[in-house]
């Protein structure tokens, strides 16, 4: 992770100096070891964005990030306070900045050192010390400047910068996962959630049988429409095909379609609840619910070139306002599996999703994308995923789908 392009890396519990994961409304922020300064047992606390890392440098930052960045910070900063004699903090939202004396202008963030939200906290204490097993603290001294920026080993005092030695991250994180987790239900409940060990969960989630608007190739969005004979008959085959797995949880899409799919996969089980949630709905369309897949293949065609776009613009691609992206689709995946791992401790058994064509388009455009292709996916089709709590998702079965080149004639979306 710590390259000369860091900043821009996910971050996962695979890195070796991760501590925690903190999540606070729709932000994401890393708790991790300074790997590259062990004074102090310095921490930073950061905003991250696993699926858009760039997304968090170098902008102006809400109320809302910038109030969990504070309650990150506060409960880290508290967890030292339980380790070494004075603990303290530093918030960084500017971290790189110029001034031009002769113009007047201010500039912030560089190419190379962007600005990104994020803080310090280290502890205080006999430099001599090991407030932790083994690990010396190894200054900063109370009562002197500490410089933060230090970039060399070779420096005296508090200015000289100090690697870490084999072995010594490995019980630092430890100990502050140990002291997170002994207050964490302070911050719980001001709305902060914490994650301080991975977990993963593996979740099918299946489209829905056919509908008469299917067969007849018509945009259905969030428009209410029911399952045809054949949609019915499909649905029964899942309900064969899933028959040996014990679903710990089944989440619907709030439309009759999705709906009824779960409940027939559920026909023989006792006591089975589906939750219903519109995070599972089909992509929006807006005004162009319940017109034909020709008409839209026809319009973007003759108004927008869409034949050969990256990734990042695919997936943000609209060809209206009021319409959903496959970004806003998939993000709204990410909350609702989100407040999963919020809600449940522990998950053993896989959990059923039902929903739409444009969900599972949305996660195969996102987890594997390819350029020029479109992605067909029928009624009945399904992928399973494996979700971590530190926000990655990984496709690891795909049933039904499979990948197409895209006719000049036809759409993607």
């Amino acid at each position: 992770m710590f390259m000369t392009n860091w900043l821009k890396e996910p971050c996962t519990f695979d890195d070796e100096n991760i501590v925690a994961f903190a999540y606070f409304e729709q932000s994401d922020y890393a708790i991790y070891l300074n790997p590259t300064d062990k004074r102090g047992y310095r921490s930073i606390v950061r905003l991250i964005d696993n699926d858009r890392m760039n997304s968090t440098l170098n902008r102006t930052y809400t109320s809302s990030e910038r109030i969990g960045l504070s309650l990150a910070m506060a409960l880290v900063t508290e967890a030292y306070t339980r380790i070494v004699p004075i603990a303290q903090n530093a918030v960084a939202g500017n971290n790189a900045h110029s001034f031009d004396a002769q113009t007047g202008v201010g500039q912030l963030g560089r190419d190379e050192e962007p600005i990104f939200l994020h803080g310090h906290v280290f502890g205080r204490g006999n430099p001599k010390a090991t407030y932790i097993e083994d690990v010396q603290l190894d200054g900063p001294v109370p009562g002197l400047v500490f410089d933060m920026r230090a970039q060399t080993l070779n420096e005296s005092g508090n200015d000289r910068k100090l690697n870490w030695q084999a072995g010594e991250m490995k019980k630092v994180i430890r100990r502050l996962r140990q002291e997170i987790e002994a207050i964490y239900d302070i911050y719980k409940a001001h709305g902060l959630t914490i994650v301080t060990r991975q977990r993963s969960i593996d979740i099918y989630i299946v489209r829905h049988g056919e509908t008469d608007w299917n067969v007849e190739k018509r945009l259905q969005g969030h428009t209410d429409i029911f399952l045809n004979a054949n949609g019915e008959q499909q649905a029964r085959q899942l309900q064969e095909k899933f028959a040996h797995i014990d679903f710990s949880r089944v989440y619907s899409s709030d439309l009759a379609r999705a709906r009824s799919t779960a409940e027939f996969i559920l026909a023989s089980r006792d006591d089975a609840t589906i939750i219903q949630t519109p995070l599972l709905r089909e992509k929006y369309m807006a005004a162009w619910e319940g017109r034909s897949l020709v008409e839209l293949g026809k319009y973007l065609k003759q108004t927008r070139d869409s034949t050969h776009l990256n990734q990042e613009d695919f997936l943000s691609f609209t060809w209206d306002e009021s319409v959903e992206s496959y970004w806003d689709v998939y993000q709204r995946l990410k909350t609702l599996i989100r407040s999963i791992f919020i809600s449940s401790p522990e998950i053993n058994n896989p959990i059923l999703f039902c929903s739409h064509g444009g969900m599972l388009r949305s996660i195969l455009c996102r987890l594997d994308y390819r350029p020029g292709v479109h992605w067909q996916v029928p009624n009945g089709s399904y992928l399973k995923l494996k979700a971590h709590a530190d926000g990655r998702i990984v496709i690891t079965e795909t049933e039904g789908v499979k990948p197409n080149k895209l006719p000049e004639t036809t759409t993607s979306f």
